[in-house]
């Protein structure tokens, strides 16, 4: 009797994994299917905002209008800016044909980095439709929309497809202000050169104190070496405890410190250009405010 009810457990317990199991590996699956749609919608923004800041980067309307392209889609629409009794923005006409060149290249540009085999193994659905980018049609902006269907590759409890959308945004380059030269009518300020730390601000960005001439010396020629002073050179307290690399040091003309490492924060400088008037408390350098 017990030996019948001990086959009876076993039995039930078989059909159970039967039923259980199957549905479990689905769920499982579909979870995975989920998660590389993500991992795709991912790669949709990385490539798209790699290639917003390819066209932020050539956004010039004089370069972009010498395609013939573009100079039609200019024609057609100054002709209806006319057929509307010239009432329409003319001044968009610039970003209308850059726009146009604009879906051209992302639609190449896209099917370079995420071929059309990829998509579909991906479970991408149709084409992804880019007509709601626009390039400098407002604020300077390149402003690239893609719209796709995807489906999970493993779709059994039946999930419809779901509409996607990756935008990227990056302001066109537009040139900029060198040296802080001042606008028509606006009266120029000198500008001047900071690091992140000091106490002092400079009047050129080539003073020795921010441009380092760094010469690498060997351990058996450091202490016959000078400095621009005349003076020896002594051990830097944030890298002289490290071991030097293959036994050599590196030393700068006007300073007084060797340095066991190129990485060394004493060999580096982060410049800032400010206007005078913002320099602070900060003193005028010694040696280039002469």
């Amino acid at each position: 009797m017990f030996k019948g009810f001990g086959n009876s457990i076993s039995a039930s317990l078989t059909l159970e994994a039967a039923v259980v199991l199957p549905l479990y590996l689905f769920f499982f699956l579909a979870l995975l299917s989920i998660m590389e749609m993500m991992q795709f919608s991912m790669t949709m923004d990385h490539h798209l905002s790699r290639i917003s800041k390819q066209i932020a980067l050539y956004a010039s309307a004089d370069c972009l209008l010498e395609n013939p392209r573009a100079a039609s889609a200019q024609e057609e629409q100054t002709a209806q800016d006319a057929a509307n009794g010239g009432s329409a923005a003319a001044e968009k006409v610039e970003g209308v044909a850059a726009t146009v060149l604009a879906d051209l290249y992302v639609d190449r540009a896209l099917q370079e980095r995420i071929p059309q085999g990829y998509r579909s193994q991906m479970g991408v659905q149709g084409e992804v439709e880019l007509w709601r980018s626009n390039v400098l049609l407002k604020d300077d902006l390149v402003d690239l929309v893609a719209v796709y269907e995807i489906q999970p590759r493993c779709n059994v409890f039946g999930i419809p497809g779901q509409l996607l959308v990756n935008r990227a945004r990056t302001h066109a380059w537009t040139g900029y202000r060198i040296g802080g030269a001042a606008e028509e009518g606006e009266e120029k300020e000198q500008m001047v050169y900071v690091t992140e730390t000091g106490t002092v601000y400079h009047l050129s960005r080539s003073c020795t104190h921010l441009d380092l001439a760094i010469s690498p010396v060997a351990a058996g020629q450091l202490s016959a070496s000078r400095n621009a002073s005349g003076g020896t050179y002594r051990v830097c307290e944030m890298c002289g405890m490290l071991t030097a690399s293959q036994g050599t040091y590196y030393i700068t003309k006007e300073g007084d410190r060797y340095h066991t490492s190129l990485s060394c924060s004493g060999l580096k400088r982060t410049v800032y250009e400010i206007p005078i008037s913002q320099v602070g408390d900060r003193r005028p350098c010694s040696r280039c405010s002469r």
